[in-house]
């Protein structure tokens, strides 16, 4: 008799087990909508990553298995759901002072706008991402624009120096990142993971390799692999199902940077006579929220210097829209 029990709870455990780790394809498509702004972090501050705004169209997910679409992985072999993702982005760089009269010990004006494709394979307890940047730097972003339209609706001062900023110059850049799942606590009410991940990237607007991971403790764990963020940290995943699931995270980002065209300037032509700092980091703090896959998320980011004559750190804050279809 208690080998019959001990077989029924082999087969139970084993049974639990493969329903684990079995893929269900989540069949909704998102419209996604980000903010990035110093204004989220700290009031009447526009500095440095001052502001990115992030547009995008998520597809439903797809086995790949039998397509060549497969090869487009680390692990093209392994079972796994793949998803696409298209994105407008911009982002808004200027320096402290507001003035005619620039600083150019200080950052350089600059704008990106870029559109971004993105390929991400998910795995039971891993996610991939795969993007390619193809954009363009300078007056062509029309980032002087955006900024002297929402500070005058906004009713705050304009910059004055927005005609001394980085030329116009294509872009094209490539990034990679992998995220690891692991459960520390799995219990019907409460969760702990930690998500360990490492990104690269190489292009002529930036160049770096790191790594870090987040900490998240909350309501079921499992419904996707972290927040997505636009220029900080990580590009984490989209929900891939409808379950109800919140928590509170924290995490660290360590990257070594090779070139950032919006510090050092233009690949081409005089160069600008700010000294990078090459090994930087990001800390964070965030929480999110998610439902049918609707999710909110709001996160907090402290930047280290990345030029030797900044003055001091940098934090940013992030909010984030998923909606479901």
């Amino acid at each position: 008799m208690s080998r019959l029990i001990f077989l029924l709870f082999l087969v139970v455990f084993f049974q639990g087990y493969a329903e684990e780790k079995l893929l269900t394809p989540y069949e909704k498509k998102f419209f996604n909508l980000f903010s990035e702004n110093d204004v989220y972090a700290h009031l009447f501050v526009d500095r440095y990553y001052t502001a990115g705004t992030l547009l995008s169209f998520t597809s439903k997910e797809y086995d790949f298995s039998d397509k060549w679409l497969r090869y487009l992985s680390y692990k093209y072999d392994d079972e796994k759901l793949s998803r696409y993702d298209i994105a407008l982005r911009q982002d808004l760089y200027t320096p402290v002072s507001r003035s005619p009269i620039v600083d150019f010990s200080d950052h350089p004006y600059a704008g990106f706008l870029s559109l971004d494709f993105m390929l991400s394979n998910r795995r039971a307890n891993s996610i991939e991402n795969i993007k390619v940047q193809v954009g363009v730097v300078g007056p062509a972003s029309l980032a002087q624009q955006t900024q002297d339209i929402i500070h005058k609706l906004t009713h705050n001062p304009f910059f004055y120096g927005w005609d001394t900023q980085i030329k116009n110059e294509f872009i094209l850049n490539f990034h990679y990142e992998y995220i690891f799942k692991y459960d520390l606590l799995n219990t019907s009410y409460f969760d702990i993971d930690i998500l360990p991940a490492f990104k690269v990237a190489l292009g002529n607007a930036n160049t770096f390799a790191g790594g870090g991971g987040r900490i998240r403790f909350g309501y079921n764990l499992h419904s996707d692999f972290g927040v997505d963020k636009i220029n900080t940290s990580y590009m984490g995943s989209k929900p891939f199902n409808d379950k109800f699931s919140c928590y509170v995270f924290g995490g660290v980002l360590g990257t070594y940077v090779a070139r950032d065209i919006f510090i050092q300037g233009n690949s081409f032509g005089t160069p600008r006579e700010l000294v990078l700092e090459h090994f930087l980091y990001d800390a964070e703090l965030g929480f999110a929220i998610l439902y049918k896959g609707f999710r909110f998320s709001y996160v907090f980011t402290h930047q280290s210097k990345q030029f030797s004559a900044q003055q001091g750190s940098h934090d940013i804050g992030s909010i984030l829209f998923n909606f479901a279809f």
